[in-house]
């Protein structure tokens, strides 16, 4: 088969501007908003403001409060059959005690005013500040939530590896790589290097190197087509390198394409497709829903990062997730399969 039969098609598709998603969704807010304020069953207006006047607020002593619920709760209790929606009363609520104090003299603090009332006394309140580091550590224990961000440390100094340094520096193609300027520090460098061994331990038997059959599409490059232009380099796979950063610019690199777009822009077409995602901030399952391939299914190998663990992630692994030492950033986890659905089937659920 010839090698014009191989190269991926990829195609644009028009996405709904974020901003016209924004704009909906806040008129339907407002509209549901306004039902809701028509609603014949709510009480509203002169019923409510008729229960503040009877409270009588008076200013609370300096550092006493009172909660607002306990104001809705005492409407309730003197008028248990008659309907309320808590947010039209707070609305009433705030109305009739900015107008009760004109002066400034009203604080509010989350749920709290500084009035007081006879039927309801206000009491002091003192702010707690939180140790968020270790409230987490409480909720979590030492480490991070593993479900939302996976570090893996050295135990001493001499756990971190140069290995993929020493590997570019043996390369043929290591003065093109260079020439290129993908890879604008050893970081990157070390991150693209240990997805293509991830295939090369793990997915080569499957999907050979002289196999150009094969696609690799990079989801989140960067702004440099790095990690697909290595596996162009070094194997025959067609490749596609995309990222909403990358430089247009044409890199004359031999089986590469780069776009600069999200994955969720592009709808990839291969005969047998292997996803790489680098630190990419995209779930697993959108991914896939952008790439078709013959058998319905592609290999990804994945170091997810940041809060991106639990949505990069699937059943069925070639291996158990394992850290590899020669990346050098903290997340350098790594994780392969070699048979997710993809396409219109509901391929890549994060567990």
């Amino acid at each position: 088969m010839s090698d014009l039969q191989n190269i991926p098609e990829v195609t644009r598709v028009e996405l709904q501007p974020q901003w016209q998603k924004v704009q909906q969704n806040s008129r339907g807010r407002t509209e549901s908003k306004a039902r809701e304020a028509s609603c014949s069953t709510a009480l509203v207006g002169n019923e409510y403001r008729e229960f503040f006047v009877s409270l009588d607020f008076k200013l609370a002593p300096e550092g006493e409060w009172i909660n607002r619920a306990r104001i809705i709760q005492a409407f309730r209790d003197c008028f248990p059959k008659k309907p309320v929606q808590d947010e039209l009363f707070i609305n009433a609520l705030g109305k009739h005690l900015r107008n009760l104090f004109p002066d400034g003299t009203l604080k509010k603090r989350k749920s709290l005013y500084n009035v007081t009332c006879e039927q309801l006394s206000s009491t002091r309140w003192t702010p707690v500040m939180t140790n968020k580091k270790r409230a987490r550590e409480e909720r979590f224990g030492e480490l991070q939530n593993p479900d939302r961000c996976r570090i893996v440390q050295g135990k001493q100094e001499g756990d971190i590896s140069s290995r993929y340094i020493t590997e570019l520096l043996q390369l043929s193609c290591a003065v093109a790589l260079v020439e290129h300027k993908l890879f604008p520090d050893a970081k990157e460098l070390s991150e693209s290097f240990s997805a293509f061994n991830a295939w090369r331990e793990h997915l080569a038997g499957d999907f050979r190197g002289d196999d150009s059959s094969v696609t690799v599409v990079s989801v989140g490059d960067g702004t440099t087509p790095r990690t697909a232009a290595l596996f162009a380099f070094r194997t025959k796979f067609q490749c596609v390198a995309l990222d909403p950063q990358m430089d247009p610019k044409e890199y004359s690199i031999e089986r590469l394409q780069s776009y600069k777009a999200k994955i969720e822009e592009l709808r990839i077409s291969a005969r047998r497709v292997i996803v790489v995602m680098v630190h990419a901030h995209v779930s697993l399952a959108t991914t896939m829903r952008s790439i078709n391939s013959d058998s319905g299914t592609a290999a990804c190998i994945a170091l997810p990062c940041c809060n991106w663990y639990a949505k990069i992630n699937a059943p069925n692994p070639v291996v158990p997730e394992y850290g590899d030492m020669g990346v050098l950033s903290p997340h350098r986890t790594v994780r392969v399969w070699k048979n997710l659905p993809c396409g219109d089937s509901d391929g890549g659920k994060s567990t």
